[in-house]
């Protein structure tokens, strides 16, 4: 029938035109959002690309069709890309017994320390997470103190370490920014300065045994979406109005933004980091996808632990945007993965990375 060879030529196009769209995500990590930052969008849509081809395929596989072929190819084209978000149970390691540090990242959320924060305060309860596991090295992202509650000497002390902090914002009553906190000793901190932003890098070397170790803490722009925003994006219909034009303009003025200050930063990192002689650790909240520009640049040369030791499908942020990793624990080829997690812990908008990691002897 003519109706039914219609829909069906619809229905290849609008596949070829998926498989092109999942196709430009893997171009677009290439590209520096600085030069032309609509191109991360695509990176961005990945995870709604990729459902929209599985359905695709699994549709051309019900009818028996080569078409199948289509959605097949662009999604093994990208698998690595795949693997960076639903961890396969393909070479997955054995858990090995040896640990020589255990490494957390954890973006706290000022500690809900805040004057209009309607919770209580979680500095506490954090703290004592971070004893009871044992952690060696907590990198802290919107690391916050305030008088009265909570200062640099009260964290040594309820953690049982040092806490070497970088204020981006200090005031008389309050400052805010990163955190490194260890109980190995530490022979060296520095920072990676961004322009114009609230957000920051720090890192430290610390000593392990006869290996000194540089430990990055970084927390990459954020795309800062309002509440009108999001109830934008919610809304069932759109209507075109002026009003819609106007949302839809402000959104994309403030990805674009975030976009374009996170590939300044993270080619400020990268720089640093290729002068560095030591074996490396980056923590963070990169505030990005792992299809992205920020995420291709940080592993072109370091490995994700996730990828290493992850299992399914994890999420960092417990918001409703993004819903995917955003925060990270990256390696240089000195270690081996233990193993990794994040656990599901109530008391920021985050959940924490900890990963086990093992120092190699040959490195």
């Amino acid at each position: 029938m003519l109706i039914t060879r219609i829909a069906h030529r619809i229905l290849v196009i609008a596949n070829a035109l998926a498989a092109i769209a999942l196709a430009l995500t893997y171009v677009s990590v290439y590209v520096n959002p600085k030069i032309y930052w609509f191109a991360a969008l695509f990176g961005l849509f990945y995870p709604f690309l990729l459902v929209l081809n599985l359905i695709f395929l699994f549709y051309w596989i019900f009818r028996w069709k080569w078409l199948m072929l289509i959605s097949l190819t662009a999604i093994s084209i990208g698998i690595s890309h795949l693997n960076a978000f639903v961890k396969l149970p393909f070479g997955v390691r054995n858990k090995q017994s040896k640990v020589d540090l255990k490494v957390m990242s954890y973006n706290v959320n000022l500690f809900n320390l805040y004057t209009w924060a309607k919770q209580k305060p979680t500095h506490i309860d954090i703290f004592n997470h971070i004893k009871k596991e044992n952690i060696d090295v907590v990198c802290l992202q919107e690391f916050y103190i305030a008088k009265g509650k909570l200062d640099v000497d009260a964290a040594n002390r309820q953690l049982g370490m040092r806490v070497y902090p970088n204020f981006i914002l200090q005031r008389p009553e309050s400052a805010y920014g990163l955190a490194i906190a260890t109980r190995l000793p530490v022979v060296r901190t520095g920072k990676v300065s961004f322009p114009n932003t609230f957000n920051s890098c720090m890192y430290a070397d610390i000593v392990k045994g006869a290996d000194t170790i540089r430990v990055y803490n970084m927390h990459l722009q954020s795309t800062r979406l309002k509440e009108r925003n999001f109830n934008f994006l919610l809304r069932k219909e759109f209507k075109p109005n002026s009003k819609n034009y106007e949302e839809i303009k402000d959104l994309l003025s403030r990805l674009g933004y975030a976009f374009t200050k996170r590939a300044k930063q993270v080619n400020m990192v990268v720089e640093h980091m290729s002068k560095c002689p030591h074996p490396i650790i980056i923590c963070g909240d990169f505030n990005d996808s792992p299809v992205s520009y920020t995420y291709h640049k940080l592993t072109a040369n370091l490995y994700d632990t996730f990828k290493d030791a992850g299992k399914g499908l994890v999420s960092t942020y417990s918001g409703l945007w993004p819903s995917y990793r955003i925060d990270y624990v990256l390696r240089s080829n000195h270690f081996d993965v233990v193993s990794y997690s994040s656990p599901r812990l109530k008391f920021s908008d985050h959940y924490p990375v900890v990963v086990e990691l093992m120092i190699k002897d040959n490195h």
